[in-house]
């Protein structure tokens, strides 16, 4: 585990004192801090004291939607940092409150000092490899096999194995910690196989898409924060609906220790249609929830008493309105209606928003949805300050995780109740009530 070089060491121990004591951490001692954790906070050099909110790390965090989640929905303060690397996505993220950093993941290390207070994970990679929208090149199965034997070799390089060659235990009643320091053995794991996350990284180099490469980060970043010394008591998955079952697998395996007797002992995934949950629109993914107290996903048979949310009643529109989603089209003589599918009705739940969603338009008067409405139909209040170009607004609330679908998957590992906070929040977004407005939503923990 790394250690602080002095002038760091003292920072954080003045830091840390002033806290203590109810003061300010001087202006000095904080440049410190933030130069030394850069591009991390500097105030996480600094162990949480009691009553802190947990830390938590966001990958490919775009505009909000795990962080708008666990604030608007669940009313839960933590502590979050999240990483994109799209400067429009970060922008909108950090207008509605949210801490960003812009960067590429890749490059950042997950075994930085700053990180070793990390509580929780939470990992949404890019999924058009895996979409049905996309080029497909995440079902090629050569594509597949690169990944996951990339995958496999995770645990070991964090270490976080079991040793293959005998029965050996280490732990707080180790019999020769002599002998288990000599042979790298610490907690039971058997020692680090030597190679670094970049080393993985280079393996994942003869994929035909380089985002395919993207879900061995979540592995990295598990076994990377835990080397760091980090309590990591949860992970939170977010993933295409097509996200082949092997590499589902595998994740699951590694974070089972890679004999499925390790650390997460709690595994769960899968598909949830987030319109079962009372959003506006259509958004099928996967998740996967792991976590050393409570790893099991929601299921929409839980949410009793919610209720089906139409686009129409999203926007405020009467009924009857219909949309065009690619222009004009001949028309089918059998039907009397456009051929290729590009029209349906608003009332009910929209389509699956892509970027294209830009040139949505109601077929009555020709009216295009704003950044609002696409942000509404994927659960983010009206007033949210999407950033960007509108092409660039589209397609970050296209990409975006749900705040409603945030909150029902991390309620368990936050240890908050989810249902009535979703039903209240999808009241106060969608004005199912007219006496209720923005005043009477509370979001107080």
């Amino acid at each position: 585990m790394r250690t602080l070089p002095p002038a760091v060491a003292t920072a954080v121990h003045v830091a840390t004192l002033a806290r203590k004591n109810g003061m300010p951490i001087p202006p000095k001692v904080l440049a410190v801090l933030d130069a030394a954790a850069s591009p991390f906070p500097g105030r996480w050099l600094l162990h949480p004291l009691p009553g802190d909110p947990i830390r938590v790390i966001e990958l490919f965090a775009g505009p909000g939607g795990w962080s708008e989640g666990i604030a608007a929905v669940l009313g839960v303060a933590v502590d979050a940092v999240g990483i994109d690397i799209s400067k429009d996505a970060c922008a909108t993220a950090r207008a509605a409150g949210h801490f960003r950093i812009c960067a590429d993941i890749t490059a950042l290390d997950p075994e930085h000092y700053a990180l070793r207070h990390v509580v929780g994970l939470i990992v949404s990679p890019p999924c058009p490899s895996f979409s049905p929208a996309g080029k497909h090149s995440g079902q090629e199965q050569r594509n597949i096999d690169i990944l996951c034997r990339v995958i496999a070799q995770t645990s070991e390089a964090g270490g976080f194995c079991e040793p293959e060659e005998c029965d050996y235990w280490c732990g707080e009643n180790c019999e020769d910690l002599d002998l288990c320091e000599e042979l790298g053995y610490h907690d039971g794991y058997a020692p680090r196989s030597g190679l670094t996350w970049d080393d993985l990284r280079a393996q994942l180099a003869p994929l035909t898409d380089a985002r395919i490469g993207l879900m061995a980060e979540l592995l990295f970043w598990v076994f990377g924060l835990r080397a760091s010394g980090a309590p990591v008591q949860f992970i939170a998955m977010e993933q295409s609906s097509r996200l082949p079952q092997q590499i589902i697998d595998d994740i699951r395996l590694e974070l089972r220790g890679g004999q499925e007797t390790g650390e997460y002992f709690i595994v769960d995934d899968a598909i949830l249609e987030a319109s079962e949950f009372g959003l506006a629109s259509r958004r099928e993914r996967t998740f996967m929830l792991a976590s050393v107290y409570y790893g099991r996903l929601p299921t929409p048979q839980e949410l009793t008493g919610v209720r089906t949310n139409s686009m129409a009643q999203a926007l405020g529109w009467g009924p009857g309105e219909r949309i065009n989603t690619r222009g004009e089209r001949p028309v089918d003589p059998t039907t009397g209606r456009p051929k290729g599918g590009n029209e349906f009705s608003a009332d009910k739940q929209s389509n699956c928003l892509t970027g294209k969603a830009r040139t949505w338009k109601r077929v009555g008067d020709g009216l295009r949805l704003t950044q609002a409405d696409a942000g509404l139909l994927v659960g983010f209040r009206c007033t949210y300050p999407w950033q960007g170009s509108r092409t660039s607004a589209f397609q970050q609330a296209a990409d975006v995780v749900s705040p409603i679908m945030a909150a029902a998957v991390l309620a368990g590992v936050l240890r908050v109740p989810w249902k009535a906070r979703v039903l209240d929040y999808e009241e106060y977004l969608y004005r199912l009530d007219d006496y209720l407005d923005a005043d009477d939503f509370d979001t107080a923990a």
